[in-house]
């Protein structure tokens, strides 16, 4: 029944204090019910922007970078003398930490003195961090003296292991090292149980001794971990356009 006829018929038996009363309540109804439909409307986009602005936050989390300097404590690694792998991973990796931390890129590393730590509990801490990119840090030897340069390797398994190797070994060969550039290692643990993009770096061998005399050098050691951050942040950098890309385009 509409409104004026229902107070038409109710208007004889109503006093018209009365009347205006009804009136004033069948109007506060009214604009309470519309109220109630107008703000159900409006809730429902900002329970949604927040969902939004959520998943915001977590793509806009700043990339960490997990830098892994190879052996340590009992396991010393290739030796040449009194001269262990264990001791210059572990110079050119600190050289390395501290040059992100002048670049505020959040980084761990798997050692920081000289202590043993497993493969397991290499790639574990990588995992549990929900770390952006894991870099390890070696250098190479071999029973011919001549051999000699330096070489990434990465896991042929990541769709993104050898772009991210090329990108590496793009600032490693300017190291004045020969290039031997990158090679697939599909059994190496850290490269395979890590579930982020990773490397393994082989810088010069141990077991020549021009490249020997450069990985003792404190000068050449800084130079290593300039280039070592120049790839990590364009490695970064690339990642992060292409992740960036493939979300646009869901």
């Amino acid at each position: 029944m509409k409104l004026d006829k229902l107070i038409e018929k109710l208007s004889p038996r109503l006093s018209h204090r009365s009347l205006i009363a009804m009136i004033v309540i069948l109007s506060v109804a009214i604009i309470a019910l519309l109220g109630i439909i107008f703000r159900n409307d409006v809730i429902l986009p900002l329970s949604s922007l927040t969902s939004h602005s959520e998943d915001s936050n977590v793509a806009s989390m700043p990339p960490l970078v997990v830098i892994d300097p190879g052996h340590g404590g009992s396991e010393p690694g290739a030796g040449s003398g009194s001269i262990n792998e264990k001791e210059i991973t572990l110079a050119i990796s600190l050289e390395v930490e501290k040059i992100l931390n002048e670049k505020n890129i959040d980084n761990i590393l798997t050692r920081s003195n000289d202590t043993a730590v497993s493969l397991e509990d290499r790639a574990k801490l990588a995992n549990e961090k929900k770390s952006t990119l894991f870099i390890s840090i070696h250098n190479n030897s071999f029973t011919d003296p001549a051999s000699h340069g330096v070489l990434t390797t990465y896991n042929p398994y990541s769709p993104i292991g050898k772009s991210n190797a090329e990108i590496m070994q793009s600032k490693l060969k300017t190291l004045g090292m020969y290039n031997r550039k990158i090679v697939p290692r599909p059994n190496l643990y850290v490269l395979r149980h890590t579930k982020m993009p990773s490397l393994l770096l082989e810088i010069g061998f141990i077991s020549n001794k021009n490249d020997l005399k450069l990985l003792t050098s404190s000068d050449f050691q800084k130079k290593c971990a300039i280039q070592i951050v120049k790839g990590i942040e364009e490695i970064l950098e690339t990642n992060a356009t292409a992740s960036s890309e493939s979300s646009s385009e869901v």
